[in-house]
């Protein structure tokens, strides 16, 4: 039998073992993911080019560290509202975000917003210049343990990116931002969310929403825009949860747009499906046909799925309703060039002119019918 004093020891040494070993073996346990897509039969790939394959959100509520503190708001789902401000960070003083993932996923598609910002290639209110990607499988707390950089991004020229990057073996991913553009705000780094997707399966449900002023503004996923296009299309399917970009610009005319998608296609190589609202800024059937149909075609050529929006009707028409008649050259352009049918938001949103605030922008409502249009456009690329 041990003396009093040696089960004494033993039982401290217990004391202080157990706790170290129980934390231990939770840092081993998988992180379940939040939403795992659901098991479905495969079917073959139809004419559209879907059907699209589950990218599960798995960042969503997420532990998270942080310098400078409040990091936490990156992963809460909320856009457009509250942020989380990192200062003005330099290659010797970056701010930076960690995201304890867990082991499970083998590639992640990383993608941020700062949605302060309007337009898609605006900066000014606190999107990043220069940051890292990095990925650990020993950190406790996303601060210590060793770290490899999978991607390194230099001038950075837009609000909102997307970067699939390799996870296999990893628990950790830390974004380090290390520079602001030469013009910014008196607040420095804004971002509202980082969104984790897992791309493990071949998962490629990822949109580009390319489009004017009605994209920028109604596809920012604000608190009065919810549920937003993704939130719907995950309600409606099951284990799906869609990556956004949105590529909007503010008083573009299709002819822009035509150089406007070479930077879209070059910065979104993991995108799917580029989805096209423009036509509200333009007048000319003829010249919109041409443009629109060479977008289309350069949409095609980098292998990804075109659709094309019929153009919202505008309440201060005149003599020549032009969204009319350019929604009547959508329709031709996605016959000829075989596109699945985007949405009719001409015909809705004559109906339903109450929607519209200055008699083209929508109301928060009308934000969210219009995405409701893009999620039943889309159902033949989900069911």
């Amino acid at each position: 039998m041990a003396s009093p004093r040696r089960a004494q020891l033993l039982w401290a040494a217990l004391a202080l073992a157990l706790p170290a070993a129980s934390a231990w073996l939770a840092r081993q346990r998988p992180v379940p993911p939040t939403r795992p897509a659901v098991s479905r039969p495969a079917r073959p790939p139809d004419r559209w080019g879907g059907p699209l394959r589950a990218a599960p959100l798995v960042s969503r509520g997420r532990r998270v560290a942080s310098h400078p503190s409040g990091g936490g708001l990156l992963v809460d789902g909320t856009y457009r509202a509250r942020s989380w401000d990192g200062g003005f960070p330099t290659p010797e003083r970056p701010a930076w975000a960690a995201i304890e993932v867990g082991v499970g996923p083998e590639r992640l598609l990383v993608s941020w917003t700062s949605s302060h910002n309007h337009d898609w290639d605006e900066r000014f209110y606190g999107a990043p210049a220069e940051y890292r990607i990095e990925t650990s499988a020993d950190s406790r707390d996303g601060r210590d343990g060793s770290w490899t950089t999978v991607l390194t991004v230099t001038g950075n020229p837009v609000r909102s990116r997307a970067h699939a990057v390799p996870f296999t073996g990893q628990r950790w991913l830390r974004m380090v931002f290390t520079r602001l553009p030469e013009k910014v705000n008196a607040w420095g780094l804004h971002l509202d969310e980082i969104d984790l997707h897992d791309l493990s399966a071949g998962g490629d449900d990822i949109w580009v929403f390319l489009g004017d002023s009605i994209t920028a503004g109604v596809l920012d996923r604000a608190p009065g825009h919810q549920p937003s296009f993704a939130e719907q299309v995950a309600a409606r399917w099951p284990g799906f949860h869609p990556a956004m970009i949105e590529a909007g610009k503010g008083a573009i005319h299709t002819d822009q747009a035509v150089a406007y998608v070479d930077k879209v296609l070059a910065l979104n190589t993991d995108a799917r499906v580029v989805a096209i609202g423009l036509g509200s800024n333009d007048w000319d059937p003829e010249a919109y046909r041409r443009d629109l149909g060479l977008i289309v075609r350069k949409v095609q050529a980098a292998g990804k799925i075109a659709m094309v929006a019929r153009i919202p009707y505008r309440s201060d028409v005149g003599a020549r309703d032009f969204a009319e008649q350019l929604s009547r050259v959508v329709d031709e352009v996605a016959r000829q060039q075989g596109l699945l049918p985007g949405p009719d938001l001409y015909s809705w949103f004559r109906a339903h002119p109450e929607r519209l605030t200055d008699h083209l922008h929508m109301d928060d409502r009308g934000a969210v019918e219009l995405m409701r249009l893009w999620v039943e456009a889309a159902a033949p690329l989900y069911d």
